[in-house]
């Protein structure tokens, strides 16, 4: 059987464009989840989302996650959210810190203030520009953990990396996702899995 050529320049058209646009909405993402099998997760009602340590340059990098993660939880319909405002409050007047090294006992007595069922814990690990020769994107690094409002304990956990690096991209000068949309898709997806 002979192929025709004008057949197979439009076959290998349609293989390239899909190529392109499969790369061009993507980047890397890599997601890696804990869930601790013998809880039923449907007892958590409400959760609190602490605020996020921050090891990236970007001193607002925790803040903007922090909401986003909020907001994506309150989106897909997984936990009502307490208000980050009372959050910040209780943990200054309970602990006299928003959250660094919390034990335990506060972490279950934080719970019970705010009358949750679940905290939201969380790392910003990486959020900056990356450069590979003259071609920009973003890099978007999180650890999300729900901790027991009961015991303390971690029930799930989920850290994930997205770029917005794509060899078409870099090839043929397409423009990548900026960092909140990374981050945001990099959330979505994380979230997901804890739905």
């Amino acid at each position: 059987m002979v192929l025709d050529f004008e057949r197979f320049s439009k076959l290998l058209i349609c293989f390239w464009a899909l190529l392109i646009l499969n790369d061009c909405a993507g980047g890397n993402t890599t997601i890696r989840s804990f869930f601790r099998k013998e809880i039923d997760l449907s007892y958590i009602r409400k959760v609190a989302v602490l605020k996020f340590d921050n090891h990236s340059q970007d001193k607002f990098a925790g803040d903007r996650l922090r909401d986003l993660v909020a907001n994506e939880i309150l989106a897909l319909g997984i936990f009502d959210v307490v208000d980050r405002s009372v959050v910040d409050f209780v943990l200054k007047e309970e602990l006299g810190k928003e959250t660094a090294n919390l034990s335990k006992s506060d972490l279950v007595r934080i719970a019970k203030r705010l009358k949750v069922q679940g905290l939201i814990l969380g790392s910003v690990d990486d959020y900056r520009l990356a450069n590979r020769g003259s071609f920009s994107y973003p890099v978007v690094a999180l650890t999300l953990r729900l901790v027991d409002g009961k015991t303390g304990e971690i029930i799930w956990s989920s850290s994930g990396t997205k770029t917005g690096y794509s060899f078409w991209g870099r090839l043929f000068g397409f423009k990548p996702k900026d960092i909140m949309e990374i981050s945001f898709d990099l959330v979505k997806s994380m979230l997901r899995k804890l739905k």
